[in-house]
């Protein structure tokens, strides 16, 4: 498999810490990526940071920090008082806010690291400084980290970071300097993460695409190394490695139907589950508004209900049990409405605004009986006749859980006054 080559800084260390850093660093770029679901949204690697997200509300920073030391009961270090980790990362950023001013008012900037962080006075100042705006509480305790000497074996000794090449009180003296310290402090996050990202990046695959996971092994293999090497491939061309949110559903959606398993669906549902009258559902209103149904039929009324019912009842069953996901549904939704709004066209445009009852209705009819001629897919599953018609009639009803803004279609040239509230 193709290796990402590390940068001149990270080329400095030892050859183990590289690659366990640089391999942590772009686990957590792909576990950004399989999180993010907004096609508008932009994940990077080694564009403004290590790795930073672009959206509408703003852009977000990250400075990726793993280490491989461990303590003498064999858990990762603590992040500590003048940890290099952190000050090198709050002087980066500080260069980065000082070649764009502008850019602080819509940044955000995390550090992630595997340290344990729970007794960072810094980590505590700045957590505190959100709840309280105290600007000089945070600058007293900042200003304690400053002063502060490392102890060993009970004699004080000078502070070693500065052997590092790093001055810690030097970028401690810089950040309480600048005009912007307070408004910057209150935009940085520290976290910590698991020392190893592999079984994170699994369960995110799996709950996000609905991967089975029996099968989970199968794509992830592929699609980490697909990941890789078209990374690899936009870095020896000159170009970012940068993606948006909608990279997996067009890039890598055949080896994600690896471990999609096709769906089932019931047909042993009964309306006797169902109470009160079923004129009364918006669908049913819907097509009695045009004709297409009479008020007084009530044995089609019924059969009309029970395409409703079992699409219904199979599309929130598939949903509870996790076989489908959002983009399923989205993608599901799309069609729909793609071709809704093809045949609603076609069918009203030559209606003129002081058309008769009766042209409104045959407009109507010819487009709910154009829509009962397609057959949708859900999860890649075809519904067949019976269901791809129960969903037209979902589409044209009340709202769901899993659709809030139902109904999305309708047959009456104004069926959205007369029945979207």
């Amino acid at each position: 498999m193709s290796v990402i080559t590390p940068s001149k800084e990270q080329s400095k260390r030892s050859a183990a810490d590289i690659f366990a850093a640089f391999e942590y660093q772009w686990n957590y770029f792909v576990l950004m990526l399989l999180k993010e679901n907004d096609d508008a949204a932009t994940v990077s690697f080694e564009l403004l940071d290590d790795i930073d997200t672009q959206t509408e509300e703003g852009i977000t920073l990250y400075q990726i920090k793993h280490s491989v030391r461990k303590s003498s009961k064999g858990k990762t270090i603590n992040l500590s008082n003048r940890d290099t980790d952190l000050w090198k990362t709050i002087s980066i950023w500080m260069k980065f806010i000082e070649e764009q001013p502008d850019i602080l008012e819509n940044s955000t900037f995390q550090l992630i690291t595997n340290k344990e962080i729970s007794e960072n006075a810094f980590v505590k100042a700045i957590e505190a400084y959100k709840e309280t705006l105290s600007d000089d509480k945070l600058k007293s305790a900042i200003d304690a980290i400053k002063e502060s000497e490392r102890l060993k074996n009970g004699i004080v000794t000078p502070n070693t970071s500065k052997k590092k090449g790093l001055d810690v009180s030097n970028i401690i003296t810089e950040l309480l300097d600048k005009p912007y310290w307070g408004e910057f402090c209150k935009r940085i996050t520290i976290s910590r993460t698991a020392d190893i990202l592999k079984e994170k990046i699994k369960n995110t695959i799996s709950f996000r695409f609905g991967i089975i996971p029996e099968h989970i092994n199968e794509v992830y293999g592929p699609l980490m190394t697909k990941l890789r090497d078209d990374s690899i491939e936009n870095i020896e061309s000159g170009k970012p490695v940068i993606y948006n949110g909608s990279v997996f559903r067009d890039r890598y959606h055949a080896i994600l139907d690896i471990g999609r398993k096709k769906l089932n669906f019931r047909f042993d549902y009964s309306l006797d589950s169902l109470s009160g009258d079923f004129r009364d559902f918006l669908f049913i209103k819907q097509l009695i508004s045009i004709d297409d149904t009479k008020d007084d039929d009530l044995d089609r009324i019924a059969d009309l209900t029970k395409n409703w019912l079992f699409f219904n009842n199979n599309l929130q069953e598939h949903w509870n049990n996790n076989d489908i996901i959002h983009e399923d549904v989205k993608r599901l939704t799309e069609d729909v409405y793609a071709k809704w709004r093809t045949y609603y066209y076609s069918n009203h445009r030559r209606i003129k605004s002081e058309a008769t009852c009766n042209e409104l209705c045959e407009a109507g009819c010819n487009t709910v009986d154009s829509m009962r001629q397609c057959e949708f897919l859900l999860a890649d599953t075809p519904l067949g006749n019976f269901l791809s018609e129960g969903c037209i009639y979902y589409y044209s009803n009340s709202a769901t859980e899993i659709i809030p803004d139902l109904p999305l279609i309708g047959w009456h040239r104004d069926w959205k006054n007369k029945f979207k509230k």
